[in-house]
C-alpha cells in the first residue's frame, strides 16, 4: 500500500475504510484481490488492514484495533468499555473472547450486542473517561468493574490483579463505581472479583494460582513474601507464602522465566542463558528449604483439571512442616 490509503491509514492508526479505498483509486475487485492474496485483513465488515501489520498483533492489540474501527463509524462520543478499556491499558488478557470489542455511548442509546460490538449502558462521568492514544477509554476504576460483570469470576480476578498491579487505581473509586452499579446485572461477581483481587499477583499465572489455591479450600497466602536467613538476610520473594504453616509456593511459567532472562539482558555484565536462570532459581529453592521452609510448584497446566494433585501436594507440604515444627 501507498499513496493516499497509506497515508489514511497512518493517520487512523492501522486501518482504513473500503470507501476510503475506493476513493484513494482501488476497485472493488483490485480489495479483493489483496484480501484474497492475504495481503489485506478484512477486520470487520468495510473495514481493512494490512495482513502483515496485523500479524505483528497479539489478540489484545487486535481487539483495540477492532474498536478503533468500530468508534469511527459510529456516531457521538464511543468510549471502549470493560476488558476492550483494559486491553487499550495494557492489561494482560486471559479468558477473555477477544472477538468482542466493549464499547460505551451516549445515555439514551440501546445496549445490546451486535456484529461482534457489545453495547455499555449507563452515565459514564466524565472523570470516568481517559483519552490514550487518539481514542477515548473507560478510566480503570470503571473499566475494571464493568470488565468484572462481564467474564467469569477467575478472568476478572487476572483483569483486576493486572489493572490494580499496572494502573493502580483508587480503591475507593472502584469500591464507589461497584455500589453505584449495585442492582446491574453482573454486580455480585463484580463485588467478589474486586475483594478478592490483589495487585501484588506479578503474573496471570499467579493471578490464577492464588483462584486455584481458594478453590482448593487452603488457606490465603500472602503474596511476594520475603523469606529471611538466619541472619537476617533476603534469600527470597516468593509468589505464596502460608503464613503458620512454614510453606512457600512458587507459580512456574514462561512469564517468570522471560521476565529473569528480560532483567538480565539488560545487565551488560552477565550472559542470557536459560540453563543459567533455571540453575539460580534451583539454588534459590535449596536455600529457602535449608531454612526450614517447604516448597509447592504449580504449572499453567495443572491450573485446569488437576485440583486433587494439586492440593494433595500442598497437604503433604504443610503435614511435613507441621511435624518439623513439632521436632523443633
Amino acid at each position: 500500500m501507498d499513496g493516499e490509503l497509506a497515508r489514511i491509514c497512518a493517520d487512523q492508526r492501522g486501518f482504513f475504510f473500503r470507501w476510503q479505498a475506493l476513493a484513494s483509486g482501488y476497485t472493488d475487485e483490485a480489495i479483493a484481490t489483496k484480501v484474497r492474496g492475504k495481503e489485506w485483513t478484512r477486520l470487520r465488515r468495510g473495514a481493512y488492514a494490512v495482513t502483515g501489520d496485523v500479524r505483528r498483533l497479539d489478540a489484545a492489540q487486535l481487539n483495540v484495533l477492532v474498536f478503533r474501527a468500530v468508534s469511527a463509524r459510529l456516531d457521538g462520543d464511543v468510549v471502549a468499555a470493560g476488558p476492550t478499556a483494559l486491553a487499550a491499558l495494557g492489561v494482560p488478557m486471559w479468558g477473555v473472547p477477544l472477538d468482542e470489542v466493549h464499547v460505551h455511548r451516549d445515555p439514551g442509546k440501546t445496549s445490546r450486542t451486535d456484529a461482534g460490538v457489545v453495547h455499555h449502558l449507563g452515565d459514564l462521568r466524565g472523570d470516568h473517561v481517559l483519552e490514550v492514544d487518539g481514542m477515548l477509554v473507560a478510566a480503570p476504576a470503571r473499566a475494571v468493574v464493568d470488565a468484572a460483570r462481564t467474564v467469569p469470576f477467575e478472568a476478572g480476578v487476572v483483569l483486576a490483579d493486572g489493572a490494580r498491579r499496572l494502573l493502580r487505581p483508587d480503591l475507593d473509586e472502584v469500591m464507589d463505581v461497584l455500589e453505584r452499579q449495585r442492582d446491574w446485572a453482573g454486580s455480585i461477581v463484580a463485588s467478589r472479583v474486586v475483594k478478592f483481587s490483589d495487585g501484588r499477583a506479578a503474573t496471570v499465572g499467579e493471578s490464577r494460582g492464588r483462584v486455584m489455591i481458594a478453590r482448593l479450600g487452603l488457606p490465603a497466602p500472602d503474596l511476594q513474601g520475603p523469606i529471611e536467613g538466619s541472619r537476617g538476610e533476603l534469600i527470597a520473594i516468593t509468589d505464596y507464602y502460608f503464613d503458620g504453616l512454614d510453606t512457600a509456593a512458587e507459580f512456574d511459567g514462561r512469564q517468570k522465566y522471560g521476565r529473569e532472562l528480560y532483567e538480565k539482558s539488560n545487565r551488560h555484565d552477565e550472559d542470557v542463558d536459560l540453563g543459567d536462570v533455571v540453575w539460580r532459581e534451583k539454588r534459590r529453592e535449596d536455600a529457602v528449604r535449608d531454612e526450614g521452609h517447604e516448597m509447592v510448584r504449580m504449572v499453567w497446566f495443572e491450573l485446569d483439571g488437576h485440583d486433587r494433585a494439586v492440593r494433595q501436594r500442598f497437604l503433604r507440604a504443610f503435614s511435613r512442616a507441621g511435624k518439623r515444627q513439632l521436632l523443633a
